[in-house]
């Protein structure tokens, strides 16, 4: 039996695969889970909006029509179905299949919806079967930090989410064109932002915290400071964890673990993974070539 606020719109007996759950993220629930063939009845109500991707090559249901009469369906990899909150309509499985649940919190909508320049999205609606690259990659991107324990953290997560909530609420529509002439940052912002996340490398950094600081939106900031720095907050803040991990690597009293705590790493292994991305070379090999 599954018990999860997702539970309303999952289709057929399932069991969980990977769940945000544990990790607490503020914005959004994700959730994998393999179905069986089964039913699903038109019971609980969705307190919340909800996106779907087909994790499996091929999947076959029926749904029904406003006659009641079953209607065969099909979908292939990657398609992407939106659920509103409200109740959910009767569905069918009849072929097992991995699916992604994605259910938004109403607070990063409502938030992105408020920030967002231009037109305004369509109130979301049930679309099915609907393929989008951008979509899929940061679906797939917060799959991968589930599965990795939250590694990269919460800036990371957050910012992915705050992508993905933009291009949920336009999904199926044309994205509004953003313009060319974003503002950037004034230097004593810059410089202030900058002062700011060198004080807290240590410290699991929000995108939440870092607009606040600016006096900012999240969606204003998120643009101001890539059109300044050419780099998005989460990358900016990792290059400056890792630079400052190799300054500090230098102090051989200090093990290469400390190192990793120090620098707002998860663990060692993280470090590992970002400094050889950035150098080429592992923390240890580095420190070896000092001496």
């Amino acid at each position: 039996m599954v018990e999860s606020t997702l539970s309303p719109v999952i289709l057929g007996p399932a069991t969980l695969i990977g769940s945000s759950m544990a990790l607490r993220w503020q914005s959004l629930l994700l959730e994998k889970y393999s179905c069986s063939p089964g039913e699903r009845p038109e019971e609980k109500p969705l307190d919340r909006h909800v996106l779907v991707m087909l994790c499996s090559p091929t999947w076959r249901g029926e749904k029904r029509a406003a006659d009641g009469s079953f209607v065969s369906t099909s979908k292939t990899l990657g398609a992407l179905t939106t659920v509103p909150r409200g109740p959910v309509p009767f569905g069918r499985s009849l072929q097992k299949a991995d699916i992604l649940y994605c259910g938004f919190d109403d607070s990063l909508l409502s938030a992105v919806r408020e920030e967002l320049d231009g037109p305004l999205p369509l109130p979301v609606s049930a679309r099915s079967g609907l393929h989008d690259h951008a979509v899929s990659e940061i679906l797939n991107l917060l799959l991968a930090e589930v599965e990795s324990g939250g590694t990269s953290g919460t800036l990371y997560a957050e910012s992915l989410a705050h992508a993905l909530a933009v291009r949920f609420l336009f999904l199926g529509e044309r994205l509004p064109t953003l313009s060319r002439s974003t503002a950037v940052l004034p230097q004593r912002k810059l410089r202030n932002i900058q002062d700011f996340i060198e004080s807290r490398l240590a410290a699991d950094l929000t995108l939440q915290e870092l607009a606040a600081e600016m006096g900012y939106s999240r969606s204003h900031f998120l643009r101001m400071f890539r059109a300044t720095t050419g780099m998005t907050p989460h990358r900016y803040v990792l290059k400056r964890r890792v630079e400052r991990a190799r300054q500090l690597l230098e102090q051989v009293d200090l093990s290469v673990a400390e190192v990793a705590f120090r620098c707002g790493f998860s663990s060692q292994a993280h470090l590992t993974v970002a400094f050889r991305n950035e150098f080429g070379i592992t923390p240890a090999e580095y420190r070896r070539h000092l001496g």
